[in-house]
């Protein structure tokens, strides 16, 4: 072959890209063209028959006019174009402006009419074909028209050139509008495309996340997507791991090429595709692989890539291979890129799942994995001790007066406690123990492969380790120990710790118990089952009313935060601890009757008619009988008179001021003022200043003046508005009510 002629085909390879035609664009092209075809034909067979219209040569003529329409008809009914070679397409345009060529000639040169023809084919290029190719056809064109002034020496003198001008300036003009046109059509198409395709993929990514599947899983998912959408050989999306390596995450590939393994690491080359990317920070496309690139040793020989970019930062990169060394065009830089960023949404998203899934099991006062988690812990090292046939035991930890330690000296000082015994479990326990927060003052500590006396010993570690706290950290913790030589079942391996606590407590507190049946037999039968009765009625109870209270946005918490104000207020009023614990005991399942109560009434807005008023107020009397068999006569009595007034306009019997007991008036104006500053439905929400105010003018009315002398003492004392966080009463009841 010429050099020349090498070159060319170099250059032709080179630029290939600038030849090719979608699939679909590219079989409307060859159907259109093989119309335009027969409708030529016909029209330059008909040119004869015109009166004054022919001079030339008819064998030329008709030869062309026939030769155009059976190539019509076979490019309709014979060829897929879908499927053909695109060069086969710009083959049958150059023959069209040859043929055009000839007909002019066959039909007078510069008189002839003919070259109306190579318009339809300058406009057929503008529309089918890239923009540079689409102005070489309009410029071949030109030149096909301007032929007959090298054979026709009419062409100088009838008017021929002006024609040539004006004809030559409007294949340009109009096939540069067309082409634009058809370019902006194709952009907007490939835009609505490429959304359509990214929000798919992100609907089944944001499922697949909703759904709660691991990252692993989505990534794939994501991978798989981008290379049916493509049509790509190779897809790879991995994460950054330094400036020379990168792990891959999610990989698919379709057999024709060499495909990774997900958690492989990529080690790639100072200069290659994964370092650009990391340089740039932009989209990196690679028609020409050299032979020591990675990819090239799977087969591929050419690349696509993208950044995954998070908080600015390249967090990994989205990589796309084909062994077609001309697979990727401009228009796939943009899909790709709007990937990389639906991806950069997914990660933040999987982030953001771990981050809320890790406060879901941890406490948030100790660090420490809450009830939930250290359930699920403690039910999954049992299974392996199972397995292995190890020991485990469990150690039940309360830390002793602590309701003392609040009442006295604030839940500030009690939070310090809490955490300081957190801190010092962790300190002493091992890597494979769990410590974990139940709640309260209750924490459990799961101690695998360790049998109950090697139990004591580290438990009595963190137990000497707290006791000799000092000043704001100052306090005990009675312990009990189970292990499972006891009993395998969860269950009763925490009841039965539970056990050994209590004995500890009855013992004298500051002290480790472990469980046996001795100890359990040593223990009064009667005291321990009322206790452990009392305790678990109670807890049921508390669930119950708070998920009564969460039934409604705007009484979310209601119950808790009752519960420490009114314990606040009979601390202002000089009640005794034990007595202030049992007021906030009642408290906290003051409202459980709601459960008779239908929700549709519970959640209404605006006022209740007095019908629903009636029912609502029923609720006070199916309270104290559900508590009847667990609290004390006089919380009893405190719950069924909390909505009973001094003016005697209070229900469920109308009592008046010196038949309401202290505890009940005080249960009152704790709930009326938690209704107050959270707000309800039906009346709006108010300021601390506005609440205490209002419940100083409604003294001897809705209030006992016993009550509101200790709201006073403590508006006095600046702490009535104050949690165990810092945040006020008033904050925690709004911001309850907005989540």
């Amino acid at each position: 072959m010429p050099l020349k002629a090498r070159s060319l085909c170099a250059w032709i390879r080179q630029h290939s890209e600038i030849f090719a035609i979608d699939p679909i664009e590219r079989d409307l092209g060859g159907h259109a063209g093989g119309i335009l075809y027969i409708f030529a034909g016909i029209s330059a067979a008909s040119y004869p028959l015109l009166p004054g219209a022919f001079e030339g040569h008819l064998v030329w003529l008709f030869l062309i006019a026939v030769s155009s329409v059976v190539w019509g008809l076979v490019s309709l009914f014979v060829i897929d174009w879908a499927t053909m070679n695109p060069y086969v397409t710009h083959g049958s345009t150059l023959f069209a402006q040859v043929g055009v060529g000839i007909a002019v000639a066959s039909t007078g040169g510069s008189h002839s009419a003919a070259w109306i023809y190579l318009f339809w084919i300058s406009l057929f290029g503008c529309y089918f074909y890239a923009r540079p190719l689409a102005m070489f056809y309009v410029f071949v064109s030109i030149v096909v028209q301007s032929v007959p002034l090298f054979y026709d020496s009419r062409a100088v003198t009838d008017g021929f050139l002006p024609q040539l001008i004006v004809a030559g300036t409007g294949y340009i003009a109009v096939g540069g509008i067309v082409s634009t046109g058809k370019r902006m059509v194709d952009g907007l198409r490939l835009r609505a495309e490429t959304l359509a395709a990214e929000q798919g993929a992100l609907q089944r990514a944001a499922s697949a996340v909703i759904r709660g599947k691991d990252a692993d899983h989505i990534f794939q998912l994501v991978s798989s997507d981008l290379a049916q959408l493509l049509g790509i050989s190779l897809v790879n999306v991995s994460r950054y791991d330094s400036e020379t390596s990168a792990t891959v995450l999610g990989t698919w590939d379709d057999g024709t090429v060499g495909g990774f393994e997900r958690g492989v690491a990529q080690v790639f080359d100072v200069d290659g595709g994964f370092a650009q990317v990391l340089a740039s920070r932009s989209v990196v496309r690679n028609n020409s692989l050299p032979e020591s690139s990675l990819a090239r040793s799977r087969g591929c020989k050419s690349t696509l890539l993208a950044p995954i970019m998070i908080d600015g930062a390249p967090w990994g990169v989205i990589s796309l291979a084909s062994p077609d060394p001309n697979a990727f065009k401009r228009a796939d830089e943009q899909r790709i890129q709007a990937f990389a960023e639906m991806l950069a949404r997914i990660v933040t998203s999987l982030d953001d799942r771990a981050r809320l899934e890790t406060e879901a099991l941890t406490d948030q006062l100790t660090g420490l994995p809450n009830h939930r988690a250290v359930h699920q812990r403690l039910r999954a090292d049992l299974a392996a001790a199972a397995r292995h046939a190890a020991p485990l035991s469990v150690a039940m930890i309360d830390v002793d007066n602590f309701k003392e330690i609040n009442d006295r000296h604030g839940h500030d000082r009690g939070d310090a406690v809490l955490g300081f015994v957190a801190e010092c479990m962790r300190r002493v326990s091992r890597a494979n123990d769990t410590v974990g927060r139940l709640g309260g003052d209750e924490f459990m500590w799961i101690l695998p492969d360790t049998n109950s006396s090697d139990a004591v010993k580290a438990v009595e570690r963190a137990r000497e380790l707290i006791a000799h706290g000092r000043g704001l950290d100052a306090a005990t913790t009675s312990v009990g120990i189970c292990d499972t030589i006891s009993t395998s079942d969860p269950a009763e391996l925490v009841r039965r710790a539970d056990v050994a606590l209590y004995a500890s407590k009855a013992s004298g507190r500051n002290q480790v118990t472990l469980y046996d049946a001795e100890v359990a037999e040593a223990l009064d039968a009667e005291a321990r089952e009322a206790w452990f009765e009392r305790s678990q009625a109670l807890s049921g109870l508390r669930a119950l009313a708070r998920a009564i209270d969460a039934k409604d946005p705007a009484t979310n918490e209601h119950s808790e935060r009752v519960a420490q104000f009114a314990g606040q207020l009979a601390h202002a009023g000089g009640w005794p601890d034990e007595r202030v614990a049992r007021l906030r005991e009642a408290a906290l399942v003051h409202d459980v009757g709601k459960l008779a109560v239908p929700d549709a009434l519970l959640t209404k807005p605006g006022q209740l008619s007095d019908g629903e008023r009636l029912q609502m107020s029923e609720h006070v009397g199916l309270s104290a009988r559900i508590v009847g068999s667990i609290l004390s006569e006089e919380q009893v009595g405190w719950i069924r008179g909390h909505h009973e007034r001094p003016d005697g306009r209070g229900y469920p019997a109308g009592l008046n001021e010196h038949e309401i007991s202290d505890g009940a008036a005080l249960l009152a104006l704790a709930d009326a003022w938690d209704v107050m500053v959270a707000g309800r439905a039906y009346s709006r929400t108010k300021s601390v200043d506005e609440a205490y105010e209002e419940c100083l003018s409604l003294v001897g009315l809705q209030f006992t003046p016993a009550a509101i002398a200790a709201l006073r003492q403590l508006h006095a004392d600046g702490t009535f508005e104050l949690r165990a966080d810092g945040e006020s009463l008033a904050d925690a009841a709004r911001s309850a009510v907005s989540r």
